[in-house]
């Protein structure tokens, strides 16, 4: 019961880190990639609050290119993600975000050799569903928003970067090693852009706006190095499907934060509060919740 308890604080702390994200990249860093090199330099320095739960070791021979590539999608993922975040509700974003679900059975049979009820797969098929209707802006005329082509893309890396977590793991079974080797490498990758000159001049011009939000952007990393964090640990517990399922409930949490922020704190969030909207994103989001259930028993 406590590794669940865990888990679920993924999505919670995923939903938190994401409406920071999406003002920080609407409003003051429109330019993806200067967002991605801000949004990346605070990547250690909360890597010391580890110690209080275990010691890191040397890694393994064999984890270190897994290491590696996780912190290039680390990196290479923010892109289509923050374009999407421009596009529609930071909450739908979130839900697309599981359209990446329908691959990690695959993927985990073939790599891991992770096996699934029925039931488990018709919980993917509901969350699968559920989340390209809330990418559908008229029912009229079901076309696909630009966001569903960004977010797909996203989903499928970050799919792919939970089989590659796990497989991580079966080397290296120290889950403070992949937080401390993976977000140090993913800190450094993008001081990369410095070598195209428009983006790095990019980059100069944006650093007296960073300055101005560098407690936002601590913030914004101490709540994404505990999800981070909770993900790992959970991961190193249970299944890479089961937990992935779990993560897939980040929107609820996304909507009802952002609710909070609107009403309580009077702070505007990019989410659409209309009747219309609202009724379809609570049917999508317990057709999600059922397949999270259905797919975590």
């Amino acid at each position: 019961m406590f590794i669940v308890f865990i888990a679920f604080l993924s999505p919670l702390f995923a939903a938190f880190d994401s409406i920071i994200e999406c003002r920080l990249s609407n409003n003051n860093f429109k330019n993806p990639l200067t967002m991605i090199f801000y949004i990346s330099l605070m990547n250690c320095v909360f890597l010391p609050l580890l110690l209080f739960f275990g010691m890191p070791t040397l890694p393994s021979l064999h984890a270190i290119p897994f290491y590696f590539l996780l912190a290039l999608i680390d990196v290479v993922y923010l892109y289509p993600y923050y374009k999407a975040m421009k596009v529609i509700d930071t909450s739908i974003v979130s839900a697309l975000m599981s359209l990446g679900q329908i691959t990690i059975p695959l993927m985990t049979y073939f790599l891991l050799d992770e096996h699934l009820k029925n039931s488990q797969y018709i919980g993917f098929v509901m969350i699968i569903l559920a989340s390209v209707i809330l990418s559908i802006n008229d029912f009229s005329f079901p076309k696909l928003n630009r966001a569903f082509y960004y977010m797909l893309l996203v989903s499928l890396l970050k799919a792919f970067y939970v089989v590659i977590q796990k497989s991580a793991l079966t080397h290296d079974d120290n889950w403070i090693n992949m937080m401390i080797y993976v977000n140090t490498m993913s800190g450094f990758l993008p001081f990369l852009l410095f070598l195209h000159p428009t983006t790095a001049e990019r980059i100069k011009r944006a650093f007296n706006a960073y300055r101005k939000k560098t407690k936002i952007f601590c913030l914004n990393e101490l709540i994404c190095f505990l999800g981070g964090a909770a993900f790992i640990f959970a991961l190193s517990k249970m299944s890479a499907v089961t937990l992935s399922a779990i993560n897939a409930t980040a929107p609820i949490f996304m909507l009802f934060i952002s609710l909070l922020l609107k009403d309580v704190f009077d702070i505007n969030v990019k989410e659409t509060i209309s009747l219309r909207m609202m009724v379809k994103k609570m049917v999508c989001f317990v057709i999600i919740i059922i397949g999270v259930v259905m797919v975590a028993l």
